[in-house]
């Protein structure tokens, strides 16, 4: 079973585009930590995902005082990265997980620190490639993050690449080919 641990962001952005049941729906085992549930999250996006938290689908980690020694040693080799950042590194490495964020000093310190580490394109694939969603529906979302959250900034061509290939695979015109 793949582990896979959430940065905030991975899960901020997965409730604006509306895709947390799809994402849910991968047979993976999910993980976030106390401290991003609880502290980078609005009361709402919780509400979203608290049907998960409760079936078990997102486990949320509690931290206990060796973790937030360990997350206070991680953050005191990259300064730039917060509590709840380090958080999910710890996770990842605690877990021996794969680790979902867009944000770059953190996705560029694991893969320093040797975790597994991976973004939201890569998230679009995962749900493209376990059907949890069809091509259509990935072409649309991936054309909206740009305008709810200009953070993102997904690389174009990356993202043109991928368009153009879902667009081909789910044109029925290509079956038989």
């Amino acid at each position: 079973m793949i582990v896979v641990v959430n940065d905030a962001n991975i899960l901020i952005d997965l409730i604006k585009l509306q895709l947390v049941e799809a994402f849910f729906n991968i047979d993976w085992e999910f993980h976030s930590t106390n401290l991003i549930i609880e502290n980078e999250l609005y009361d709402e996006q919780k509400e979203q995902l608290q049907p998960y938290i409760e079936n078990g689908k997102l486990i949320i980690q509690e931290l206990d005082v060796e973790d937030m020694l360990n997350i206070m040693t991680i953050q005191a080799q990259k300064p730039q990265l917060s509590d709840k950042d380090c958080s999910a590194l710890h996770c990842a490495q605690k877990l021996d997980g794969l680790l979902i964020t867009s944000d770059n000093t953190l996705r560029n310190f694991a893969k320093v620190k040797k975790v597994e580490v991976h973004g939201h394109l890569w998230v679009f694939d995962a749900l493209l490639q376990h059907n949890c969603i069809n091509a259509e529906i990935a072409i649309s979302k991936l054309n909206e993050p740009n305008t709810i959250n200009s953070k993102l900034n997904l690389p174009r061509k990356e993202c043109e690449l991928r368009i153009k290939n879902w667009s081909e695979s789910s044109n029925p015109n290509n079956f038989g080919k």
